[in-house]
């Protein structure tokens, strides 16, 4: 068990390196609209989930440190592009992300036990997802190590990395 949370810790701090650049808006800006926003910290990462229109569905996930959405749901992109800007390496929610992150809005109503399966999912889809994160990070730090400046963002459209559980 040791040494699974170890594992587990070591793969999330890897997920803090791929912040980047400040924010053009911030969370409390966010946090003005009607919605929900649950913020909270799994392991060593601090990140919130919003609902922009209080309809229950999470509409983005982004790092607490930078405001950066790395995860958005499939469709709404342009929408959410007005509210908070994007990692460079941010992906859509798949459906059983979709799902997870969709409990964390009725945090105050869970378990423990719901919470801890909560974090084992997102700790579970992350360490699925690693090899897709690692590769595009290793894009930018190679352009950058070699000056060249990225014009367009990167986004992963097909990115499937449903994990049962």
């Amino acid at each position: 068990m040791f040494k699974i949370i170890l594992f587990a810790l070591l793969s999330v701090a890897t997920l803090i390196g791929c912040s980047s650049t400040p924010p053009l808006k911030t969370a409390e800006q966010t946090n003005s609209m009607p919605g929900k926003t649950v913020c909270d910290s799994y392991i060593i990462l601090s990140m919130c989930v919003q609902d922009l229109v209080g309809d229950g569905t999470v509409d983005m996930v982004y790092f607490t440190d930078t405001s950066e959405v790395f995860m958005y749901q499939q469709g709404r992109y342009q929408e959410i592009a007005q509210v908070m800007p994007f990692h460079r390496c941010a992906v859509p929610l798949n459906d059983g992300m979709q799902t997870t992150t969709n409990r964390i809005l009725k945090r105050e109503d869970l378990s423990l036990a719901e919470e801890l399966d909560i974090t084992r999912h997102l700790i579970a889809n992350y360490i699925a997802a690693k090899p897709s994160i690692d590769a595009c990070n290793a894009q930018y730090a190679d352009e950058n190590s070699q000056g060249a400046a990225q014009e367009d963002e990167f986004f992963v459209e097909d990115f499937d990395w449903d994990v049962d559980s």
